[in-house]
C-alpha cells in the first residue's frame, strides 16, 4: 500500500504545476481577503487570508484553505489547510494554491483508482494548462508514452498496469 501511496504522491507532485483551477480575484472584506474556485459540480475551495493585527502573538493572522459543499452533505474532495502560513503575501497565496492543486491531484487519483467513476463528475474544475509537459511527467513515471489529452486520461495512463508477456500473446492472436 505504501508503494501505491508513494506513486500517487510523486505523480501529484509532478502534475501539480501543469493543472489549474479558475480562482476568483481575491476580494477584501475588512481584514480578510477571500478567493474561491469551483472544484466541480459539488464543491468549491476557498483561500482566505486574515491580516495580522497589531499584536504579533495573535493567532488569527495568516492564510488558510478549505473546501465546502455546494450541494448535498458529502464533500467528495475534502481540503483542510488551516493556519497554512502566517504570511499573507503573493508568494504565500501561490504556494497555497499549489498545495491545493497537489491535494486535489492526490484525491483525483484516489477517485479513479477506487471508484472507477468518471473524474469529471467530481473535479471538472481542475484542468490541464500544459498537456505536453503533463504527458511527459506521466511518461517519466510509467516508462510508456501517454497520448491522453485530459487529466482523467493522464491519470488512467498513469495507473494502467504494465503489459505482461501474456497480454502481448493474447493481443497478437
Amino acid at each position: 500500500m505504501s508503494r501505491i501511496f508513494d506513486r500517487v504522491t510523486l505523480a501529484a507532485s509532478l502534475l501539480a504545476p501543469h493543472v489549474a483551477l479558475d480562482w476568483t480575484r481575491p476580494r477584501r472584506r475588512g481584514a480578510t481577503m477571500i478567493s474561491t474556485a469551483r472544484i466541480g459540480a459539488v464543491s468549491d475551495v476557498v483561500i482566505q487570508s486574515v491580516d495580522p493585527l497589531e499584536d504579533a502573538g495573535d493567532p488569527c493572522g495568516g492564510l488558510s484553505a478549505w473546501s465546502r459543499v455546494q450541494t448535498g452533505d458529502f464533500d467528495p474532495v475534502p481540503i483542510r489547510f488551516w493556519a497554512y502560513t502566517r504570511l499573507t503575501d503573493a508568494q504565500a497565496w501561490a504556494g497555497l494554491r499549489q498545495a491545493v492543486h497537489h491535494r486535489l491531484l492526490v484525491l483525483a487519483q484516489a477517485h479513479v483508482l477506487l471508484s472507477r467513476r468518471p473524474l469529471d463528475e467530481v473535479m471538472s474544475g481542475l484542468r490541464l494548462t500544459d498537456s505536453d509537459s503533463a504527458r511527459h511527467s506521466v511518461s517519466l513515471l510509467t516508462g510508456r508514452d501517454s497520448v491522453a489529452g485530459d487529466l482523467a486520461g493522464l491519470i488512467a495512463d498513469l495507473h494502467r498496469p504494465p503489459a505482461t508477456g501474456l497480454d502481448r500473446t493474447v493481443r497478437q492472436s
